[in-house]
């Protein structure tokens, strides 16, 4: 599904992110989860659906296709064009990536993915947004894995070079009047800075980012045209900081089938122009 902005309206995003679905049958903490989701997207208008990872509990899962079969009838009872990316415990279970992709076949309208690069079982895309029929913004989606491959030094897993040399390759402009944003599930080792300069939300936990350095934020940087970069991942952080000239910013945990203190919900993020603005909004 094309994503198109309408004229004189802002782009606008709800990124939803940890929501920890349970097995089937859904315990009653994954169905509030559900219905909140229904209710946030009959009560608001969005332009994309963007899930940054963690959707479901893969020790506990035993049939994703149930589980994400629940997640995907809500999502298919309102016409917004979704987007997904995973998260570490998406995939502790028996099921790999491909098979949770492959179920996003059931997905009614999914977002358009462009220029899709799988390393690692990890997928990397691109979504474009266009107005007026001319391209406007381009989101970048990376898949940030799991798990590192040194586990005794490096618990999670860092973007991959091939995923950074992706993002060099494709051919968008690369220039300031480009305001394009990314997406992936554990935030990257530029977190610790940024939380130094928030700008809004609050840091109520560790940053758990990987400790090996890949080199995305260097790259974004060098880019000039990406303006934002939001992760999932720590559910009781939500903040959002500008640091080096870069918004790096997280989601709102959304689902109620794990820990974490904070009020459920979701980011919504407005792209109009070369304007960004972003907000919570809670159940």
């Amino acid at each position: 599904m094309q994503l198109t902005i309408a004229t004189d309206q802002p782009f606008r995003i709800c990124q939803l992110t940890d929501l920890h679905l349970g097995d089937f049958p859904l315990n009653e903490a994954s169905q509030k989860t559900l219905a909140a989701i229904d209710r946030l997207l009959t009560e608001n208008t969005f332009d994309l659906i963007m899930v940054t990872g963690d959707l479901i509990w893969g020790k506990l899962v035993s049939h994703p296709d149930q589980i994400l079969g629940a997640l995907y009838d809500v999502f298919n009872r309102h016409t917004v064009p979704v987007a997904i990316t995973y998260g570490n415990h998406d995939t502790e279970g028996a099921f790999t990536r491909n098979d949770l992709r492959t179920l996003e076949r059931r997905l009614t309208h999914p977002a358009d993915k462009h220029f899709s690069l799988i390393v690692a079982d990890r997928e990397s895309y691109t979504l474009e947004v266009y107005r007026d029929q001319r391209l406007a913004h381009v989101l970048y989606v990376w898949d940030s894995g799991a798990y590192g491959h040194w586990p005794d030094d490096d618990q999670y897993a860092a973007v991959e070079p091939e995923q950074i040399a992706w993002f060099c390759l494709l051919p968008y402009a690369r220039n300031h009047e480009h305001h394009d944003l990314g997406f992936l599930h554990i935030p990257l080792p530029e977190y610790h800075a940024a939380s130094h300069h928030l700008l809004s939300g609050s840091k109520n936990e560790p940053i758990c980012s990987p400790v090996t350095n890949s080199g995305l934020f260097y790259t974004l940087l060098r880019s000039q045209n990406v303006q934002g970069l939001f992760a999932g991942h720590d559910h009781d952080n939500n903040f959002v900081a500008r640091y080096r000239g870069l918004i790096l910013g997280y989601g709102n945990v959304s689902g109620y089938n794990t820990y974490g203190d904070l009020p459920r919900g979701a980011r919504v993020i407005e792209l109009d122009g070369d304007q960004l603005t972003t907000s919570i909004l809670l159940y």
